[in-house]
């Protein structure tokens, strides 16, 4: 499929890393110099002009940042085709919004994680009322490459980007937690960060291959007076649990107060 992608920052480039592997894609970014690198890596066209990329798409990506999206309606929306279909990146932009500045072709909402790179990204997708069911069966087959595709009702949205979007970036700073705590205790920071990594793969892998919910196992991993209990024991007296429910819903209340209704 021709594929062009409009904004070639951290997730513009590691959407054409991963979907230059089966697509022809025509890239632009207002610094060239970034068309150009992943261009150089075989990721797609370097291309002068926001138009010269999409008069050749039958997708347009919109990977810019959202307060731009005025200034490239103005650019490209009557340049667009009714055929062509613009899929939009653009956090708390919503639908209605965007048929505003581009009201000839078909619009898609996706909100992809950077762990689409590896093809392990969660990708959330929403459509206008005039998607057809053949074209959402299109996008899946195009998209599913990057990850596990879920579309979704549009007011659901804003949940996705705070749970898996955001999501990451909290389990990493868990994950940063764990690695100092080995450190506290003895190890080199290498051999910490082998460590919990391997203890967070295979927990994973775990919660993959058993089915079980996560208390269950906890359960069979704690035992009476043992370590795990008074490690549980004091993650209650931090309210840890609360604090990550906090933290969640915290990223949610502002991708909803970011929203254009």
């Amino acid at each position: 499929m021709l594929i062009a992608i409009i904004g070639c920052g951290n997730m513009g480039s590691a959407l054409a890393q991963r979907l230059s592997k089966t697509h022809q894609l025509f890239l632009y970014d207002h610094h060239i110099e970034k068309t150009e690198q992943l261009a150089q890596e075989g990721c797609g066209k370097s291309c002068q002009s926001i138009k010269e990329a999409v008069n050749h798409a039958e997708l347009v990506i919109l990977a810019v940042k959202p307060q731009n999206v005025t200034e490239i309606g103005k650019l490209i929306g009557k340049e667009l085709k009714k055929e062509q279909i613009l899929i939009s990146l653009l956090s708390g932009i919503r639908i209605e919004n965007l048929k505003e500045l581009f009201a000839h072709t078909q619009t898609i909402r996706m909100m992809p994680n950077l762990a689409l790179i590896y093809g392990e990204g969660v990708i959330g997708m929403c459509s206008d009322e005039n998607m057809s069911p053949e074209n959402k069966d299109i996008l899946t087959k195009t998209f599913e490459l990057l990850g596990k595709i879920h579309w979704l009702p549009e007011d659901k949205i804003n949940a996705l980007t705070s749970l898996t979007g955001s999501g990451p970036a909290f389990f990493l700073t868990m994950v940063e937690a764990m690695v100092d705590a080995g450190i506290a205790m003895g190890f080199t920071a290498s051999h910490a960060q082998q460590l919990t990594y391997q203890m967070v793969q295979g927990s994973l892998t775990l919660l993959e291959k058993t089915s079980k919910h996560p208390g269950e196992l906890k359960w069979q991993i704690t035992s009476p007076q043992g370590t795990t209990i008074a490690g549980l024991k004091t993650l209650e007296e931090f309210a840890v649990r609360a604090g990550i429910m906090n933290t969640f819903l915290s990223a949610y209340i502002r991708a909803n107060e970011l929203s254009v209704h």
